[in-house]
């Protein structure tokens, strides 16, 4: 009977809410929602650092770079080690277009290109011409010949427009010729100017200088000159001058030195008349243990020459008394080695 009670109260209730409904304004009755467009944006990709362990650092290319080359030129003229490649390209994986046996005189015609940490010069002269490769410092295949009209060494290192001193009283020749007038003499420690040069004449290198005539006074109005042209000496043993406020320039490389092993047997000889020395070490500015004159004979300790100063110095000992030390081979057309015999059979 309770629960009859309770669901009539219930109806009662629902008519009771559908007849307020029904009494509201129709603008009351309808609701229409405002819709509000969401726009989705993707979002952008930013790439992620990787993931290194500590202290990682990238590896950089480090290109391998070349020595200074050889002081070659288009022209000049060489001799190429046997069994040295010639390619047709400046590089190790380059086809072979030759190959000599035997020391061979060839000329360059280009170069040099630097290649795989190697200077490579372009050959020609006998058979198919190719790129050659150089060696480098203590192993150099290739040997720069001097000129066929000339037979000097490398020259002083003395600046157009600079100074030099004098180490000698030395002739001032009206052209570079030992048999030309004499104008006058550059005296011991004097100060010459240098207006140009070198030229070979006579297996000399020749400098056209200013030097003071006479007595002279630096202050003076009245001083005077004389321009010709002054020997330079010889190398290693007898310079006559040497260059002021200059810093010498090195040789970087030396030629190819002789086929010598301990053991060989030489003698001295050179055409410049001044005597070779024998030296405490492999250096033009080491002590003289002992002058040699042309003929003097000696034996090679060393099986290999040290490369100094742009010469080939071998370890000798004199075979009249024993001394030892150190000697320059010279350069090639002129050595001063004179071959008696050798270990090779």
């Amino acid at each position: 009977m309770k629960t009859r009670t309770a669901l009539f109260a219930c109806l009662n209730v629902i008519v009771a809410l559908f007849a307020l409904l029904a009494a509201l304004p129709a603008s009351a009755q309808t609701v229409n929602p405002t819709i509000t467009p969401i726009v989705i944006v993707p979002p952008t990709a930013t790439p992620l650092p990787p993931t290194l362990p500590a202290g990682f650092i990238f590896p950089s290319p480090s290109p391998v770079g070349c020595a200074a080359p050889m002081p070659l030129y288009a022209g000049a003229n060489i001799t190429l080690e046997p069994g040295v490649n010639l390619r047709n390209i400046p590089n190790l994986s380059g086809a072979v277009v030759n190959y000599y046996t035997i020391e061979t005189v060839l000329t360059v015609q280009d170069g040099p290109v630097c290649a795989q940490g190697y200077n490579w010069w372009y050959v020609a002269g006998s058979g198919q011409p190719g790129w050659a490769v150089e060696g480098r410092s203590g192993r150099y295949f290739i040997t720069l010949l001097p000129p066929p009209s000339a037979a000097c060494f490398p020259a002083l290192n003395l600046p157009i427009g600079g100074e030099a001193r004098m180490f000698t009283g030395v002739r001032v020749h009206e052209m570079p010729d030992v048999e030309s007038l004499v104008r006058t003499v550059a005296l011991f420690d004097t100060t010459v100017q240098v207006l140009a040069g070198p030229i070979c004449d006579g297996e000399m290198n020749w400098w056209h200088v200013r030097v003071p005539f006479g007595v002279t006074d630096q202050n003076a109005e009245t001083d005077q000159y004389v321009e010709g042209w002054l020997g330079e000496g010889f190398p290693l043993e007898n310079y006559w001058l040497e260059p002021l406020g200059v810093t010498p320039t090195l040789v970087n490389y030396c030629p190819r030195a002789l086929r010598l092993v301990a053991g060989d047997r030489a003698a001295t000889v050179y055409s410049d008349g001044v005597p070779r020395s024998l030296r405490a070490a492999p250096s033009a500015n080491a002590a003289v243990v002992q002058p040699l004159i042309a003929g003097i004979a000696f034996d090679i300790i060393d099986g290999a020459a040290v490369c100094a100063e742009g010469f080939n110095w071998w370890h000798v000992r004199l075979l009249v008394s024993g001394q030892v030390g150190w000697l320059a081979e010279g350069r090639p057309g002129s050595y001063w080695f004179s071959i008696i015999h050798d270990t090779d059979p």
